[in-house]
């Protein structure tokens, strides 16, 4: 059987090819040369989008905060998430996180208006805190791999 590399390893051939290869030999064209840098840049995107596709990581840290955000955490546990395309993950955490910023919108609103009780602990540290930190460094390191927190 023959060698097949994956997904991030041919990202990462045309990558070296445009720098080491087409870069080079397009130093008098501007436009060019920062056309193919952007590409350049785009497919490092991509493949870091490949190495986070799961979900996984994300709906099993939620699952386990018990946070009960939504009725999508009923519908969806861990064994069925993990049976879902990589659209329909994207779609549910989605729909899950809208959910939660209504509830915290909602939350602050009513806090401010009737001195209620807060049903999440929105606190630095709290679950929820941590969660959407933990989501933010996730998409982060996708979108900008040099950011550290």
């Amino acid at each position: 059987m023959q060698y097949r590399p994956e997904t991030k390893e041919l990202l990462s051939a045309i990558q070296d090819f445009m720098m080491k290869e087409l870069l080079p030999k397009l130093e008098d064209d501007d436009l060019l040369s920062y056309k193919t840098l952007v590409s350049w840049n785009m497919l490092g995107v991509i493949a870091r989008e490949f190495e986070n596709s799961e979900y996984t990581n994300s709906w099993n840290e939620i699952l386990e905060s018990n946070l009960s955000v939504s009725e999508i955490e009923k519908q969806y546990p861990l064994d069925s998430f993990r049976r879902l395309t990589k659209k329909e993950k994207y779609q549910v955490l989605f729909e899950w996180n809208r959910n939660l910023a209504e509830m915290i919108r909602n939350q602050s609103i009513h806090s401010k208006l009737k001195n209620q009780k807060t049903v999440l602990d929105t606190k630095p540290k709290g679950k929820v805190w941590n969660i959407v930190k933990s989501q933010l460094k996730e998409n982060l390191s996708v979108s900008n791999p040099r950011f550290q927190t």
